[in-house]
């Protein structure tokens, strides 16, 4: 569990750094800016019907440099060739992952990156053996409206605050 959430948090750092560092539209003046950032989050909305549960984007991120989902897709899933919009970092949670990029067809198990940059061409499938659990990264954003703007999106409680880490 903590090389996971290591490599997690390894991922979404890489992600938004990259991101910050690659952003072409200037940052607000800090007077405009209006600070949205969630020190805590259990997420933005969730979608079961698609497996999708948006963590990350401007709402809870206090910036527009990228966005990130976990994503379940169930057994047999297998999504037809496509393009990204914006660079798609893949870590692999659980199950196996079949991540095909540009006609190469590589198998990645739980604790493995796939990447994809903008005009790659994709295919995401799953083996019938069982689901596999993604954290994606998209950076910058704009994905997730483009590839998941059906389905019905349920709010995501917040965090409270704790007043210690004992139960």
């Amino acid at each position: 569990m903590i090389r996971y959430r290591a490599a997690v948090l390894c991922v979404l750092g890489s992600a938004a750094i990259a991101a910050a560092f690659a952003a072409d539209s200037p940052a607000p003046a800090a007077a405009e800016a209006k600070s949205t950032y969630s020190y805590a989050t259990n997420g933005v909305w969730d979608n079961q019907a698609s497996g999708i549960k948006l963590l990350l984007d401007k709402s809870n991120l206090g910036g527009e440099e990228l966005e990130a989902a976990e994503l379940t897709l169930p057994a047999g899933t297998n999504v037809g060739s496509h393009t990204h919009q914006s660079v798609e970092i893949i870590y692999v949670v659980s199950g196996t992952y079949g991540h095909e990029v540009n006609g190469k067809l590589y198998r990645l198990t739980p604790g493995m990156v796939g990447i994809v940059r903008p005009g790659d061409h994709v295919r995401h499938l799953v083996p019938k053996s069982g689901p596999a659990k993604l954290l994606i990264v998209w950076a910058p954003p704009g994905e997730v409206a483009r590839v998941f703007r059906q389905g019905k999106h349920v709010p995501v409680e917040p965090v409270p605050e704790a007043k210690s880490l004992e139960p």
